[in-house]
């Protein structure tokens, strides 16, 4: 019985700090690459999954020729574009700090911003249930706040570690966000 314990401590202590992190994602950056990166990892992929299952909950209600096999196709392929924007916004920011002459820490930078993801994760889930008690059209409101949200919590990360002027920050939080809309897009129009 005490060893239950001893796990149950230690599991619950892991996750109020990945919810620290994901509250202040900037605290990523001081910590190891490896530690939790499991968890920084799952956490864009997450969000990304429930913003296309909720958008693939959405076309079966209202679209004929959605099926079951292309709302899962739209959720492993909404997983992908989350692992590939994180790690495009993550590119972006380390440009940044390349930019300003500042030496940032490319492996660190990419937990802080995996991390910034966890709002918009929360976000996401509480629009799938929303979605699923009410049948309510969410992905519009919940699913592009949630993404708007992390992109927010992305910028805020490169302009506080890479330390940028605003001009630089400006165009480079810019190109971030023309990335993201092209992950949305292509999760909005896929044809499966």
């Amino acid at each position: 019985m005490n060893n239950f314990d001893e796990i149950k401590t230690a599991f619950l202590r892991s996750v109020c700090h990945i919810g620290h992190l994901c509250v202040h994602p900037r605290d990523a950056y001081k910590r190891s690459y490896s530690e939790y990166l499991f968890a920084g990892v799952v956490i864009p992929c997450l969000t990304y999954l429930f913003f296309a299952l909720n958008l693939g909950l959405e076309r079966l209600s209202f679209l004929s020729s959605a099926t079951g096999l292309k709302t899962t196709l739209l959720v492993f392929f909404g997983v992908i574009v989350g692992a590939v924007t994180s790690a495009m916004l993550a590119g972006v920011a380390y440009v940044t700090g390349r930019v300003t002459g500042k030496e940032i820490n490319g492996f660190r930078f990419v937990g802080c911003v995996e991390y910034s993801f966890g709002l918009a994760l929360v976000i996401e889930l509480i629009g799938l249930i929303i979605r699923l008690i009410t049948n309510a059209n969410t992905t519009a409101s919940f699913g592009v706040l949630g993404i708007f949200v992390a992109l927010i919590s992305v910028f805020r990360c490169i302009r506080q570690i890479t330390e940028a002027p605003t001009h630089i920050w400006a165009c480079f939080a810019a190109l971030g966000g023309i990335l993201t809309m092209l992950g949305l897009n292509i999760l909005f129009f896929a044809s499966f």
